[in-house]
């Protein structure tokens, strides 16, 4: 006699796992893949007039022209009075002019060999090159300790 009540549990265990299947299967579908799916890019009226499409992809390359260094006369590498160390901790900012307020163009870190071109008459200022980077620019002389 338990063979009839163990069917009907086996079957309706059956059923019963079979309709969650169908559930989960269902709410895959038509819930969580549709949000995998990653919407087209907005098209916006003022995106067309900056950029046409191109007509192939080789004509969407431009190549830009590499802008040439501007090349100043500077004094040669072998013309240094005299070489220095950064004895500044903090190191040093080269100035384009010898005063306080001019533009900086380069620097050289504490305990860098620099190269002095050449002095002020008063000689509160040298103009220096770091001899990692080849920048050139003014300092105050008491930054430098001469080698």
């Amino acid at each position: 006699m338990r063979f009839p009540e163990t069917a009907k549990s086996s079957t309706s265990l059956a059923f019963s796992l079979g309709l969650i299947g169908a559930i989960v299967a269902s709410g895959w579908y038509y819930v969580v893949l549709p949000f995998q799916k990653h919407p087209q890019r907005p098209v916006f009226s003022n995106d067309l007039r900056a950029a046409p499409a191109p007509t192939s992809p080789i004509a969407a390359i431009k190549v830009q022209p590499i802008p040439q260094p501007t090349v100043k006369a500077k004094p040669k590498a072998n013309d240094a009075k005299y070489q220095g160390k950064v004895n500044a901790s903090i190191g040093l900012v080269f100035r384009a002019d010898p005063n306080q307020s001019a533009k900086n163009v380069g620097g050289a870190d504490f305990n860098t060999k620099v190269a002095v071109i050449k002095e002020t008459p008063d000689r509160e200022w040298v103009y220096v090159r770091n001899e990692n980077t080849k920048e050139e620019g003014w300092v105050r002389i008491g930054n430098i300790t001469k080698e």
